[in-house]
């Protein structure tokens, strides 16, 4: 049965883009982007545009961390673990727990409201975003994906380091999986970003050898070679053996998932293909049944939050039965769902969702296996 709850939720700060883990110990940890509440302009003609405004790239933004004992019936105060210097945005956290207990997170960060002289003299070295209308907070520019380690459950965390990618010519953005831990004691990391002087983003695996020091060895997994479609906001998991799924949001074209699977350690991906499921972005989750779990947002009438289920490792998604976890949401500013299951069996899924006050926060809902497979 579908129960929803709060995580967290504010009046100062807008909550957005969660990501959950199980610890050891059961306990679950929650990261999440947070931006200061802006007045916004009060005209519902415009999706974004409600009492307060929810920017994407916000320069006061923070990384924050919520924890629960008790299977999600009550939540900590947020800890703040990441927190901006005033110029830059901190986007996207991902998180991953290492077979050692370790904790890996990852996020992505863009300065904000450099003069144009500073532009210039960066001389053409780092991705700069052009601007559109209606982002106040001056030029876009990309810095680095970070990464930040907890050796205690999260309770503390290491100052993010930039991580050290070789040179791909484009913002290298985080997926939706920080890290995927492989057999060989080799780390695997999604990427993705459009090339100078192509519209599309493609999405790239790099890996590691030494624990995230430095990362190398791309694969290419997603890549329009017309520069159409571009492929965004990737999960990867790994099925054992080798076998690794990964589905990809769209933007450039109907909506739908498209997916591709490795055989041999992500070296090399195939099957890229549409999938039948809609909405955007994706979490992807081994459940203890074996089935896989997709939960995703629901970018359209009605907004919200669904999951579907495989049987067969992602060959096939049974529409027929696809959950709907929220469809009251008001636009479709909401959702980046991620799942994580409980001790009991039930499933986890945690998502940002908002009100007509326009103040947007973390929030979760439960529910069973039986829920999809009735």
């Amino acid at each position: 049965m579908l129960e929803h709850f709060t995580l967290f939720r504010g009046t100062d700060y807008q909550s957005a883009f969660p990501d959950i883990v199980r610890l050891a110990n059961g306990d679950l940890l929650t990261l999440f982007r947070q931006a200061p509440a802006r007045p916004g302009h009060g005209d519902p003609a415009h999706r974004r545009d409600e009492a307060l405004r929810h920017y994407h790239l916000d320069p006061g933004s923070r990384v924050v961390a919520v924890r629960s004992g008790d299977d999600g019936a009550t939540w900590s105060t947020p800890a703040v673990i990441d927190s901006s210097n005033g110029s830059q945005d901190l986007n996207m956290p991902v998180i991953t727990r290492l077979r050692s207990g370790e904790l890996i997170a990852l996020n992505h960060r863009w300065d904000l409201g450099k003069s144009g002289e500073q532009i210039t003299a960066l001389n053409g070295s780092r991705f700069l975003r052009p601007m559109l209308p209606g982002k106040p907070f001056g030029s876009e520019l990309f810095d680095s994906m970070y990464m930040f380690r907890s050796s205690d459950d999260g309770r503390t965390w290491s100052a993010p380091e930039p991580v050290t990618l070789p040179s791909f010519g484009f913002a290298a953005l985080v997926g939706k999986t920080a890290i995927v831990e492989l057999d060989d004691g080799a780390w695997l990391m999604p990427i993705y970003g459009a090339f100078q002087g192509e519209a599309a983003a493609s999405y790239h695996v790099l890996r590691s050898r030494d624990g995230g020091r430095s990362w190398g060895e791309p694969t290419t997994v997603a890549r329009d070679p017309h520069d159409r479609i571009g492929f965004h906001e990737p999960p990867v998991l790994d099925l054992g053996g080798g076998r690794l799924l990964t589905m990809m949001r769209t933007p450039d074209a109907d909506g739908f998932l498209f997916q591709a699977s490795s055989s041999d350690g992500g070296w090399t991906w195939s099957g890229l293909r549409r999938s039948p499921v809609w909405g955007f972005p994706c979490h992807l989750l081994r459940l203890s049944s074996c089935r896989l779990l997709c939960s995703y947002g629901y970018r359209r009438e009605p907004f919200g939050v669904r999951a579907v289920m495989s049987s067969d490792d992602g060959e096939t998604w049974d529409l027929e039965r696809e959950l709907v976890i929220r469809d009251d949401g008001l636009h479709y500013d909401l959702g980046y769902p991620a799942s994580v299951q409980l001790g009991d069996g039930r499933i986890l899924t945690v998502y940002y969702f908002h009100d007509a006050d326009g103040v947007r926060y973390i929030a979760g809902s439960t529910y069973s296996e039986s829920d999809l497979a009735a």
